[in-house]
């Protein structure tokens, strides 16, 4: 009686992390509701003995809950209780996955594999769903890149994808005789396919990370290979992924600061019509390189526009809240048409539906390339540095939240405010600065580091650090693929990111993290698998 309940707490254990690792990109719902099997699973269980012994000799698993420890002892000097104990909820992952995964049985190398495949047929359905509906086959609108996922914030989304390729490189080119025909293909897909869809979905944080995991990688096969020829072959793109990136990034911002030469004395006064231009040539706002408020004709502009479209051109609205007259301008701006009846003639169906929709240029038509994210990120930073608001605008609003954020944290680093005043520590510091943003763009630091910082002054940065990078080789894992992979994706991504201040990324991060030093070591290449045929 005693082995049929302990088999069936296992299988219950076992399927429910399937359906955790497959709830993940798809719904942060099931993604807490089976975290919460997993912890009455594991009670009902009970053998807490024995599980208390695995903790107590588990040095990797107590440095890991040092992390959410240091969460409960920061309450002590929080005045904001209420917002702490929210903070400590969210945190909770933290604490149970490691301790359930650790101190459960002890998973075997089929099983993580497939746990693995569910996680990333997950990521796969989960962007197929976002493809539907860019294409209209799933009710709503997409207005923008962030709109195409569907299920969390795009970029804890983008770090889903990362691990998906990590998983798919892995059991393709290390563990390619343990996988079957099927699996085989499903991945072959999956390497095509996730590059093509973190492009789509244009986050730029995701699309960095995965570059510096790439480079990660090929670094380390490198070390691995005995074969010269070999080598040399995987050395050439190892040093090309930060040369190309450099130099296209060189490309794009030369290629934004091309601008039009004009001498406002000789411009052109008057449409093909006749009718009278507006030019204003000391304004310098561009698009495209071409000048915006130069050869605007507004009689010509109204009257092409109405018969084109039902929004109308006075006062009219595109679809996410700006003027059309100024879209309008816009668009046929980076075309490098001017702004007259001849202009607007131009146009195609599409580029005028877009125009409705708020699209200002057309290149962020292009939904396949890479250029219009980065066109946005440099015309964001350009028209900051010309005096426009920092509202709206991602990039910028960045650099005044970390800006916000150090200034914080100067004034705190012994012990920082504590992690249940983070909140109102900037809310205080941006009403007192009258802060240019607006109070929705109001928000945190956008940089896990500096919030551990803020939350627990520098003892308590090198705490948590220590907890994130130290249980990788107190389990013995410095040699893991997966492990060593995921641990330098969510380092990086915390850089840029609040990785663990929301359910999603704190579920992520605590969920495969167990899985990679608690579960079946994923060892790199043998050296005798690269070694030369001399």
């Amino acid at each position: 009686m005693e082995l049929t309940r302990k088999t069936f707490h296992e299988q219950v254990y076992f399927y429910t992390l399937i359906l955790l690792a497959a709830s993940l990109p798809l719904s942060i719902f099931t993604t807490s509701m089976f975290q919460i099997i997993l912890a009455v699973n594991w009670l009902v269980e009970g053998r807490f003995i024995e599980k208390w012994q695995k903790a107590k000799q588990n040095r990797a698993l107590q440095v890991l809950l040092l992390l959410f420890l240091l969460h409960v002892v920061g309450m002590i000097w929080s005045e904001d209780f209420a917002y702490g104990m929210k903070d400590l909820k969210i945190k909770l992952p933290l604490l149970s996955l490691p301790v359930i995964l650790a101190t459960s049985v002890t998973l075997v190398k089929r099983q993580v594999h497939f746990i693995l495949l569910l996680f990333t047929l997950g990521v796969f359905a989960a962007s197929i769903a976002s493809v539907m509906k860019l294409v209209g086959w799933i009710p709503g609108e997409v207005e923008g890149y962030r709109d195409l996922s569907l299920f969390m914030s795009h970029i804890r989304f983008s770090l889903m994808i990362v691990l998906a390729l990590l998983i798919v490189v892995y059991f393709l080119f290390v563990l390619t005789n343990s996988i079957s025909k099927a699996e085989r293909i499903f991945y072959l897909v999956g390497l095509i396919w996730f590059p093509i869809f973190l492009v789509l979905l244009k986050s730029l944080s995701g699309i960095i990370i995965g570059f510096f995991v790439a480079f990660f990688i090929l670094s380390r096969v490198v070390f691995e290979i005995r074969d010269q020829t070999i080598r040399f072959m995987v050395f050439v793109p190892v040093v090309m992924i930060p040369l190309f990136s450099i130099i296209y990034l060189g490309h794009s911002i030369n290629k934004f600061y091309t601008i039009d030469e004009i001498k406002p004395g000789e411009l052109d006064t008057h449409t093909v019509e006749g009718n009278r231009y507006k030019n204003y040539p000391q304004i310098a706002e561009v698009e495209n390189g071409h000048y915006i408020w130069l050869y605007i004709c507004d009689e010509e502009l109204e009257r092409e526009w109405n018969k084109v479209s039902d929004i109308t051109y006075r006062g009219g609205k595109t679809t996410n809240g700006n003027s059309i007259r100024g879209t309008l301008i816009r668009f046929l701006t980076s075309k490098g048409y001017r702004k007259d009846a001849v202009g607007v003639k131009k146009l195609t169906k599409a580029e005028t539906e877009a125009i409705e929709l708020g699209t200002a240029n057309y290149i962020y038509m292009q939904r396949f390339r890479l250029y219009p994210r980065i066109y946005e990120v440099i015309w964001e930073i350009d028209r900051y540095r010309m005096g426009f608001g920092p509202n709206e605008k991602s990039v910028v609003q960045r650099f005044l939240y970390l800006d916000a954020g150090w200034k914080i944290a100067r004034e705190n680093l012994l012990i920082g405010v504590g992690n249940g005043d983070v909140k109102a520590a900037f809310k205080d510091h941006y009403d007192s600065t009258n802060s240019p943003l607006s109070q929705e763009w109001r928000k945190r630091a956008h940089n896990q580091y500096l919030t551990f910082l803020i939350s627990f002054g520098i003892p308590g940065l090198l705490i948590c650090i220590f907890a994130m990078v130290g249980p990788l080789f107190l389990a013995g894992r410095g040699r893991s693929f997966l492990a060593v992979g995921f641990v330098i994706l969510i380092l990086l991504s915390m850089l840029n990111e609040d990785t663990l201040e929301t359910a999603c990324g704190v579920a992520f991060v605590s969920f495969f993290y167990s899985l990679f030093l608690f579960g079946p070591e994923f060892p790199w290449l043998r050296r005798n698998l690269w070694k030369s045929n001399e």
